[in-house]
């Protein structure tokens, strides 16, 4: 017998908030079909989210962000995982600029490259669309979903970047609030102005895991202009499949279930206040139960991981 037949196998998930949930869910719904042959499965969710009214896209430049996402990777480490998922455009931008990107030894997945692999699969058999690309101030700046697309192939004239200022905070805050319906329109109108009105057909990259959880309303807003449903692409099922993947082909499950064996955890270094808890449990409580029972009983944890001061990351 191996230890992995004994030990139980760690998968920690984390966003800049609550958006990554949908991953985490996607990742849960997979396991509840397999057994596990050792000591079962945690599931654990950590947003990294670093200071109540401060998140990544508020720091001022790279070095600053990388700084800060080294902490909180390194917490998320302590937790000895066997595979670690990055379930944000924004930290995965990120994370090639941190320090532990260059010494860890944990298997790390990222949502970035399943996002342009979802895109490319779309757009290369359909000459006619072209893609927005919809993501935060620091995935757009960093281009890194159009310099993949171009790479496979996709024409540039056939991409267009939007950077959606201040939308990934209002979903985190309540995806239900009727505001964010005026901030998509206002980032679609936008986009289209850039040139995708000139697109036979309009593809939605939604390059935030946030996103998703307003999928009709992006439709909504870009149908304004194309008078057509939009081709809305969003990579978190897709992600959360090709964990399952990766895990299964480590030995870590057996078929067929049903996982009896699995401990879910939902920690966080911010307090969550009660109309985000209430707003995200009603979301996942039809679909995904019991991601909103453990959202119920998430671990407020102030001390999961230390922001370095200004200047000093070492510190």
């Amino acid at each position: 017998m191996t230890a992995r037949q004994f030990d139980p196998c760690t998968i920690v998930v984390t966003d800049s908030g609550l958006g990554g949930l949908s991953v985490y869910a996607a990742i849960l719904e997979g396991l509840s079909r397999f057994t596990a042959p050792g000591s079962g499965i945690n599931l654990v969710y950590v947003n990294a989210w670093p200071e109540k009214d401060r998140g990544y896209n508020h720091y001022p430049d790279m070095a600053r962000k990388s700084a800060v996402f080294d902490r909180a990777l390194a917490a998320m480490a302590a937790l000895n995982p066997d595979i670690l998922v990055i379930a944000c455009n924004t930290l995965s931008v990120i994370y090639p600029h941190t320090d532990f990107c260059t010494t860890t030894r944990i298997p790390v997945h990222d949502i970035i490259g399943q996002g342009v692999n979802l895109v490319a699969g779309r757009l290369i058999p359909m000459p006619e669309t072209g893609v927005i690309l919809f993501g935060t101030p620091t995935t757009a700046r960093s281009q890194v979903h159009a310099h993949g697309l171009i790479q496979k192939g996709i024409a540039a004239d056939r991409i267009i970047t939007q950077g959606c200022t201040g939308l990934a905070g209002a979903i985190e805050r309540n995806p239900s609030d009727p505001a964010i319906t005026t901030l998509i329109q206002n980032h679609a109108d936008q986009a289209m102005a850039k040139g995708a009105d000139q697109f036979q057909q309009v593809a939605a990259a939604l390059c935030c895991t946030h996103f998703g959880y307003c999928e009709n309303r992006f439709a909504s807003a870009l149908a304004r202009h194309t008078g057509t449903p939009p081709l809305l692409l969003n990579p978190n099922q897709d992600l959360g499949k090709q964990v399952l993947i990766k895990i299964e082909a480590q030995g870590f499950l057996s078929a067929p279930g049903p996982m009896t064996d699995l401990n879910l955890q939902i920690l966080s270094r911010v307090p969550l206040d009660s109309t985000r808890l209430q707003a995200y449990t009603a979301l996942f409580e039809p679909r995904a139960p019991r991601v909103a029972a453990a959202l119920k009983n998430y671990q407020y944890l102030p001390d999961l991981f230390h922001i370095p001061e200004q200047g000093d990351p070492s510190s």
